[in-house]
């Protein structure tokens, strides 16, 4: 079993050297660009926060599962790499299917390392995440995208050029009214519009 599970530790290892393909299309320099372990990383803190949030007003949220979430939800990338979802306007369908079915093998692949009881609960996770259906999932799906403009005002902030993101900022200001939860549309609302008035002046 220890042998197992030190193969699929020294594969997801690589999630800290993969950089984020976005960032790194977008003309940020290779030292600067995320890698999809920093990605994940804020991503568990942001449903953590998330969650509170919510459970705050009452609402009930299974804690443990949306952090489970959070971690694993990039984990089929240590084989199936980190594609730029940019990608996706040019053949929405196509893409969808092939990225669902891409990261769905990756990580049965993946899990083959581990010990059967230990793959089955991993595997159980991630299939929930992917159907964007129970509130935990869908507290993962914003906190990605929150995390991402998040990433953006970090790079903005340290001197890259606000032109070298246009078409996230396009995106964002779509994507932004449509947010469930009211932290993540709250806090994406106040990054965008200040590069709104950016624009304006």
């Amino acid at each position: 079993m220890n042998n197992q599970i030190l193969l699929f530790l020294q594969e997801t290892i690589r999630l800290k050297r993969m950089l984020r393909s976005g960032w790194v299309y977008s003309g940020v320099s290779l030292a600067d660009v995320e890698s999809v372990a920093d990605h994940s990383y804020m991503i568990t803190l942001l449903t953590l926060i998330i969650v509170l949030d919510e459970k705050s007003k009452g609402n009930e949220i299974d804690l443990e599962k949306v952090l489970i979430m959070s971690l694993i939800h990039d984990l089929s990338e240590c084989n199936s790499q980190d594609l730029d979802r940019r990608i996706r306007k040019f053949s929405v369908k196509k893409y969808d299917e092939f990225k669902k079915e891409l990261d769905k093998n990756a990580i049965k692949s993946l899990l083959d390392n581990l010990p059967q009881n230990l793959a089955s609960k991993i595997m159980a996770y991630y299939e929930e995440f992917i159907k964007h259906e129970s509130i935990e999932s869908k507290i993962v799906v914003e906190a990605d995208r929150l995390e991402t403009i998040l990433q953006l005002n970090d790079y903005i902030q340290r001197g890259f050029p606000q032109k070298l993101f246009k078409e996230f900022f396009e995106n964002f200001n779509q994507e932004k009214s449509k947010f469930q939860f009211d932290l993540v549309r709250n806090l994406a609302s106040t990054i965008l519009e200040e590069y709104d008035e950016h624009d304006k002046n």
